[in-house]
């Protein structure tokens, strides 16, 4: 992606919200922004929770049978986590596939950060190629382990298209917008954050027939 997209490692600092809370943007040689597209965190019909798939911290922040998070705000009990069956296209090496694939790995990102759950972000990541996925999934993480969490997220898509596409690689752009992010620690809410505009983009590589993100990168939107 281009060289304008700087990496911005700390999903939250002084205040301000790096694209989706997740951390980080990167810097690439191959493509624009691109970001999520649906309309909340987790907004889908499987069960919440799930294993961890991120390796060694399936009890992090304390877990229940089926590798569910306690600790959990009240208002993100029921989230659920993002289910391909949604996302019309994910399945097939088309356009379509790939915009769909994107907007998974930011629900997927969002979701994490809402309830510790790092399956759905885990299995649409290739951590071989994406540094700043492998970043976010560790702060997934850490931030499960501090019992910190954000609420529900309000995601407003604006566009959604294909910037470049090969037979290695197609990168997707997506510019969104999120509403106000609270911040809960222990349960309770602890700060929030203005909501944002964002531009991002997403390089994604269909591989043993599913898309993996290869690299991301997102910046503010002015």
């Amino acid at each position: 992606m281009h060289s304008r997209y700087t990496r911005v490692m700390g999903a939250i600092g002084a205040g301000m919200l790096m694209v989706a809370l997740a951390g980080c943007g990167g810097e690439n040689t191959n493509g624009g922004p691109t970001s999520p597209a649906r309309t909340t965190a987790a907004s889908s019909s499987s069960d919440a929770g799930g294993s961890d798939a991120s390796g060694g911290a399936s009890d992090a922040g304390g877990g229940e049978a089926g590798g569910r998070v306690t600790g959990l705000p009240s208002e993100n009990e029921a989230l659920k986590a993002p289910d391909k069956a949604d996302y019309l296209g994910i399945s097939y090496p088309t356009d379509q596939g790939a915009q769909a694939a994107a907007k998974y790995f930011f629900d997927a990102m969002f979701y994490g950060h809402a309830t510790g759950d790092t399956t759905p972000f885990a299995e649409i990541i290739d951590q071989n190629s994406c540094d700043t996925c492998s970043d976010t999934l560790e702060q997934i993480v850490q931030w499960r382990s501090q019992k910190k969490f954000i609420g529900r997220v309000s995601v407003s898509p604006d566009d959604i298209w294909v910037d470049e596409k090969n037979d290695q690689y197609v990168v997707v752009q997506y510019q969104y917008s999120i509403g106000e992010v609270p911040v809960f620690v222990n349960g309770k809410r602890e700060s929030s954050l203005p909501g944002k505009s964002f531009s991002a983009a997403v390089k994604v590589r269909f591989t043993d027939d599913q898309w993996q993100v290869i690299d991301a990168a997102w910046k503010d939107r002015q």
